[in-house]
């Protein structure tokens, strides 16, 4: 991405006084809850990116919904502030807070060493596709309260606008080792209900819900816990919907899904991990779908370290 220096000096003045104007602010009312930018405007364009993220770069970059981690670096040192986040805001981003509910993941704050000799009673094996990140038995109690709650706090009190929430297909993974697939869905669904009444009661109605990826969850859950699902999140995140894909058959089933979740008033984001010059042909695809996505590019390598050009041809 090209720097530009005098919206930079202006980040920085932001930062250093915290006089951020225009900016949506969060409310502790209930009566009185909060709109988000989303409830205010349609989102027309997003990004992603993940490690070692910039708030100068997505300050002024032309997308107007971003996903991007609660700290530089992924540790509790480089957490961003809500002074941060607000320097955002100011700039018209709407700004989401990538959120890992259905693993532990080593380099977070809530960590213990110990873990690794004794885990915890909610620990379950280590991902071996992603390194120091392991499945956690997402229904219990003691992973709510010794990593979940914590992390919301931390993700109010920077004044993000939403989370962003990973591992929702976590389900199926304990469905695989045995467990009856409604009631590992229905306890996913159970948790992302529980997330946004947490966040919603303390940052106001408007406060996003969006899970990414997992979309078979709706037809694995019980009815009642489908419609809890459909009540609560804004969005859905999808990644290799078009690109990349495993079977056409699985790429129909997950393009039925989304359209369901579009039908009904979501926001369906996509991002695919493909090289520059496949752009075109890719926005070429969604332009051809039967609901609205609104696309985004990333890496090949899915390193998500970075922001593309995405609309840039």
């Amino acid at each position: 991405m090209r720097k530009h220096i005098l919206p930079c000096i202006i980040i920085l003045l932001l930062l250093l006084t915290g006089c951020v104007s225009g900016q949506v602010a969060k409310t502790t009312n209930k009566t009185e809850p909060s709109m988000s930018k989303t409830e205010k405007r349609k989102i027309e364009s997003w990004a992603y990116w993940l490690q070692h993220p910039s708030i100068a770069l997505m300050a002024e970059s032309p997308y107007e919904l971003l996903v991007t981690d609660y700290s530089k670096d992924g540790s509790e040192e480089k957490a961003f502030s809500s002074k941060d986040i607000k320097v955002l805001h100011h700039f018209g981003k709407t700004v989401l807070c990538y959120f890992s509910i259905g693993e532990a993941e080593e380099y977070r704050f809530y960590w213990k060493k110990q873990w690794k000799e004794s885990p915890p009673n909610f620990m379950g094996p280590e991902n071996p596709d992603w390194p120091a990140n392991h499945k956690v038995k997402y229904w219990r109690e003691d992973w709510w309260e010794t990593a979940l709650k914590p992390y919301l706090d931390r993700i109010l009190k920077a004044d993000f606008d939403g989370v962003y929430l990973d591992i929702v297909d976590a389900y199926w993974f304990w469905h695989e080792q045995g467990m009856d697939v409604k009631a590992t869905a229905d306890d996913m669904v159970k948790l992302i209900a529980r997330i946004a009444t947490y966040c919603r009661e303390r940052a106001g109605a408007g406060f996003i819900v969006c899970p990414q990826n997992g979309l078979g969850i709706i037809e694995d859950c019980s009815p009642t816990y489908r419609k809890v699902y459909f009540d609560t999140v804004n969005m859905v995140g999808l990644e290799s919907l078009l690109e990349n894909i495993h079977s056409e058959e699985d790429m129909r089933y997950r393009l039925e899904l989304a359209k369901s979740l579009a039908d009904t008033g979501k926001t369906i984001l996509g991002v695919e991990y493909i090289e520059s010059g496949e752009y075109k042909k890719y926005r070429k695809k969604v332009s051809k779908l039967k609901f609205k996505l609104i696309p985004y590019a990333s890496t090949p390598d899915a390193a998500l370290d970075r922001l593309t050009d995405f609309y840039a041809e």
